[in-house]
């Protein structure tokens, strides 16, 4: 048996005449550890950079989830929006409720699919409605709890009134944000008029 420590003798290794480093078996007869390390790192190298190539090529090929297209996009209704079995039954559910212009007698109730342009790394999100009509002055937030890599928010039922600042005739702004560094992320928004 050989002592813990030294290099195998070439012949155990590898071929004769087979280049691993810098020099070939024949030449020195016995390798070193970092003849042996330095074309395993580069191996290894290579096998990860083939599997995530493979891995890019292949996901070019699969067709893009519900919310592709929609991030940055907050659809409104005037009623609660569902639980949906399919990517089709969601859409259609967008396509037949959601609404820009909303009716009431100074209180109107809200419900959102916000679909988020980037996961919010945090635990909480703000809507946050802006006065269009001043000079996009703010108007209300209201603070949502979500899991940090969560793309898709529903928020169902949200009454803003007049109460709240809100006056019939004006637009809003609505923006799905987070504060990041003491300045406003926006992660998705709509204009809405309330009537």
């Amino acid at each position: 048996m050989r002592p813990e420590g030294l290099p195998r003798p070439a012949r155990q290794l590898a071929a004769p005449g087979l280049k691993i480093g810098a020099k070939s078996v024949t030449e020195c007869g016995m390798q070193t550890k970092t003849d042996i390390v330095e074309p395993r790192r580069r191996s290894l190298v290579l096998a990860v950079g083939c599997w995530l190539a493979a891995g890019l090529a292949s996901s070019a090929l699969l067709p893009p989830p519900a919310q592709a297209g929609l991030g940055g996009r907050i659809f409104v209704s005037d009623a609660p929006y569902g639980s949906f079995g399919s990517e089709k039954e969601m859409s259609a559910a967008l396509k037949k409720q959601s609404k820009t212009t909303f009716k009431g007698d100074n209180s109107w109730t809200l419900s959102f699919m916000v679909f988020l342009n980037a996961s919010p790394g945090a635990a909480t999100i703000n809507i946050v409605y802006y006065d269009l009509s001043k000079k996009k002055e703010q108007v209300s937030f209201t603070e949502v709890g979500v899991k940090p890599d969560q793309k898709i928010v529903q928020l169902n039922d949200q009454t803003v009134s007049k109460d709240l600042g809100f006056v019939k005739g004006h637009k809003y702004e609505v923006r799905a944000t987070r504060l990041v560094g003491g300045k406003e992320k926006v992660y998705a928004k709509t204009v809405i008029t309330l009537k």
